[in-house]
């Protein structure tokens, strides 16, 4: 690649142009002399600059960089909004002082870089810089590398580089950091932990007595009070109050109708938000915390679980969530697959798989699978093993693919549906159950209907925390903003039906917008 004029190059070009033109015209020998001598010096420094990337690379220019743990929130986890800084060094085993003018990360969408100022690396040493950065919402950030600009002789080139090292950091929720002096789940005693703090009643022995109440049909015989019964004459159920250990489950919603909208203003950002500030306050209080996310077919399941392994797991599948690139949930073609994984190769690595117009796809498969740390990826749906590679690719290294904007058939109402049946049936104790979704493409009737009176027969507490579009802003033109209004009124009648349906089947509702909380 050839160097890169600077402003400065530009304007000493352009200024001896015009002295060169003005010379010819005027016939100034003295000024065209001038202007010439200034033109072949430039052409020098130009020439002077071609090999200073073939020779840097020749010195074995070395690039590192890593998270600075020191930064962000939450005991230096990474959170959307808060800058946190990469840092990074350049070892130059050169005789003589680098003058890097531009650094830029290569990133992925909305990650906004705060601060890269140039370098000046010394010859024989090894200088650290820090970058700062400041991503928009939950999920991974992969820099896939470095690009610097090297001044060369004068300044009035530069030289391009790319240093191809890939950096993966996980951006957390905001429900992560917690505020210094809160105790934590793990500091509480054993005894209250298995405990819990979820008051349940019970019927027979217990804690703290509830009420006395007649016999019904279906309590179990050992529930009886005698001594009650035998004052009132007639038999008399003890119903207590005890702290037990709850199981909690998180539902979420993560089609594609909760993913439209730029990172850090959609609906799934704000789902995340809440689904791992549930899971954290359930944590907390000892109980037991499983999450199902949930799409055409369930995408991921993490069973109940407590502690700090527990809170773990259940961030890295809300973080899942956000790069699903398994075949049924995805839009992209098999051949458009191909080429975005090409072109990043190409881009990335320097090795070009293309033949005769045409990407050998043997060949790029092989390439990718030296790279995952799992070759097999079995826990990815595609058509067939070179497909699953590819999609397996696209997740190490941050490459996005398009979701299906809509799940269709019904599927997402089925999804949930079956999801709820399960967990439903899965204990007999009664237990609570959070469903985030913003209702696109559910139909509270049949199946649904079915598995939410399920619920309410079993005893369970079913919450549902319905996802609403912002659509406040203001367009800057007249259609724009006639769009706005239609498209809010139907939203607003769309949940508002939800809402009642699901009142009347014994649910509870909140609603959530990008940037609101739950009310």
């Amino acid at each position: 690649m050839l160097p890169l004029p600077t402003p400065s190059a530009v304007a000493a070009f352009v200024g001896l142009l015009l002295g060169l033109m003005a010379g010819i015209v005027g016939r100034s020998a003295e000024t065209v002399a001038l202007a010439s001598a200034g033109l072949v010096g430039l052409a020098w420094t130009l020439a002077a600059t071609v090999p200073l990337a073939r020779r840097l690379r020749r010195q074995r220019l070395e690039l590192g960089w890593w998270l600075d743990h020191g930064t962000g929130a939450a005991g230096g986890a990474v959170v959307p909004g808060v800058p946190f800084d990469v840092r990074c060094y350049l070892r130059h085993r050169g005789p003589r002082t680098l003058q890097v003018t531009q650094v830029e990360p290569v990133v992925g969408r909305g990650v906004e870089v705060r601060s890269a100022r140039p370098w000046r690396v010394a010859p024989q040493a090894r200088t650290e810089a820090t970058l700062t950065l400041v991503a928009p919402a939950a999920g991974r950030v992969v820099l896939h590398g470095l690009a610097l600009r090297v001044a060369g002789p004068f300044g009035f080139f530069e030289s391009a580089l790319y240093f191809p090292n890939p950096l993966v950091i996980k951006v957390l929720p905001r429900a992560v950091a917690r505020r210094r002096g809160t105790p934590g789940r793990e500091a509480r005693t054993a005894a209250e932990a298995r405990s819990g703090r979820t008051a349940m009643r019970r019927r027979g022995g217990g804690t703290e007595l509830h009420e006395l109440r007649e016999l019904v049909p279906g309590d179990p015989f050992k529930s009886i009070a005698w001594k009650a019964s035998a004052r009132r004459g007639r038999l008399m159920v003890k119903e207590v109050e005890q702290e037990v250990q709850r199981t909690r489950w998180i539902l979420l919603d993560v089609s594609g109708t909760m993913r439209g909208g730029d990172p850090g203003e959609r609906k799934l950002d704000a789902a995340l938000e809440l689904a791992a500030g549930l899971c954290r306050e359930a944590l907390e209080g000892g109980d037991r915390v499983g999450l199902v996310a949930f799409d055409a077919r369930v995408v991921a399941t993490v069973a109940p679980g407590e502690g700090k392994a527990q809170r773990i797991r259940l961030y890295d599948a809300l973080l899942g969530t956000t790069e699903l690139v398994d075949d049924d949930v995805t839009d992209l073609s098999e051949a458009e697959l191909v080429r975005l994984v090409a072109r990043y190769v190409r881009q990335q690595d320097g090795v070009d798989f293309r033949r005769r117009g045409l990407v050998d796809v043997g060949a790029l498969v092989s390439h990718a699978r030296k790279t995952l740390v799992d070759p097999d990826a079995r826990d990815i749906r595609a058509r067939d093993a070179a497909s699953r590679v590819l999609r397996a690719y696209c997740r190490d290294r941050g490459l996005p693919l398009p979701h299906r904007p809509d799940p269709g058939d019904l599927a997402k109402t089925r999804a949930l549906a079956d999801a709820l049946k399960q967990l439903g049936g899965q204990r007999r104790e009664p237990g609570a159950l959070t469903v985030i979704t913003d209702l696109d493409g559910v139909f509270i009737d049949g199946q649904l209907e079915r598995a939410l009176k399920l619920m309410r027969a079993h005893g369970h507490e079913v919450t549902f925390a319905l996802m609403e579009a912002d659509t406040r802003g203001s367009g800057t033109v007249p259609l724009e903003r006639d769009l706005r209004v239609v498209y809010r009124r139907m939203e607003e009648r769309r949940l508002r039906e939800g809402r009642n349906r699901l009142l009347a089947l014994g649910a509870q509702v909140s609603h959530v917008t990008p940037t609101r909380s739950a009310a």
